[in-house]
């Protein structure tokens, strides 16, 4: 079972809509402000996706429990608010945006690893997000796997586990490759079988 943390984002449902397309695992969608880490754990879930949303990280306090319990376990990718959450649980800060951006696109520089692998180099993402990661102060432990033409993070994965995060919204129509990103996060998740 795939598990969708829903930050009450508009976008939530559209990324679970390309999970379905992806997958034929069952996709479960839980309220992170009502989520318990027992009622997840119960749940058994083979991967972790953490939505966008509004405010900061360290808005939803649940989150930091659920990944020190999974982070080891299973696959987890966060997307926007769910990236900045990754790059803050592990000692980075999260800083102002230059100029807040909603709603517009931006080509990035990918490394071809995690879920970039096969795909183009360069490619535009769709952006929605007034906050982003303080590129020096990325953890060692990340590994920055995209970044845009204003060298904005874009993609970090673990160096260890499998676990991605992307500040853009790969599955925003004028996002390229968001449903192969999607495909790659599940092929790491076993949840599918690459082709």
């Amino acid at each position: 079972m795939i598990i969708m943390i829903d930050n009450k984002d508009s976008f939530t449902y559209n990324i679970v809509d390309y999970l379905t397309v992806e997958s034929e695992s069952e996709i479960k969608v839980l309220d992170s402000k009502k989520l318990t880490l027992s009622q997840l754990k119960a749940m058994q879930p083979s991967a972790l996706v953490i939505s966008p949303g509004p405010g900061r990280p360290s808005d939803y306090p649940v989150l930091r429990q659920i990944l020190e319990e999974y982070e080891k376990k299973i696959p987890i990718l966060g997307v926007c608010l769910g990236f900045q959450f990754l790059i803050e649980h592990y000692g980075g800060n999260i800083v102002p945006n230059f100029r807040p951006v909603h709603g517009h696109t931006t080509c990035i520089t990918n490394t071809g690893e995690g879920i970039f692998e096969g795909l183009p180099t360069s490619f535009e993402v769709m952006r929605y997000h007034s906050l982003m990661a303080d590129a020096e102060s990325v953890p060692n432990v990340l590994k920055v796997t995209a970044t845009n033409d204003e060298n904005i993070v874009m993609g970090i994965q673990h160096k260890q586990y499998p676990i991605y995060g992307v500040q853009y919204h790969p599955e925003s129509i004028l996002s390229e490759y968001g449903h192969e990103q999607i495909r790659l996060f599940l092929q790491k998740a076993g949840e599918i079988v690459a082709s």
